[in-house]
């Protein structure tokens, strides 16, 4: 095996890499997730503290797969090499996604939680 071939499977099994695919493959998703749960619950107003966690968990989702493929030698869920046009098309996906998925929790919180507890 070439020194270039082991240098890139230290790096790929690096902790901090392993860690940032961890985030943006399951936790950060877990973190959205809740948010969802405490938004659509929520009968005191339209903004709170759930809605600043997931739009900075979004960001952070989107930074750390940059970082993640730009430094870590990102791999995609399938574990093949990623580029930056895997980078945009997860950008654009998860911005779009997380987007509509607030905005469906508000909707919902609105006209049917908010609903029941005023009724």
């Amino acid at each position: 095996m070439s020194g270039h071939d082991h240098q890139n499977i230290e790096t790929q099994g690096s902790g901090l890499g392993i860690m940032a695919r961890v985030w943006w493959m399951f936790l950060g998703n877990i973190i959205l997730f809740i948010c969802l749960v405490l938004i659509y619950d929520n009968t005191g107003g339209f903004l709170h503290a759930a809605d600043m966690v997931f739009w900075v968990t979004v960001a952070s989702l989107v930074l750390i797969r940059y970082l993640d493929i730009r430094f870590l030698n990102g791999r995609t869920a399938t574990d093949a090499p990623a580029s930056i046009t895997h980078w945009v098309r997860y950008t654009v996906l998860i911005v779009a996604c997380s987007a509509a998925v607030w905005a469906l929790a508000h909707a919902v919180s609105y006209f049917f939680v908010a609903g029941t507890a005023q009724g």
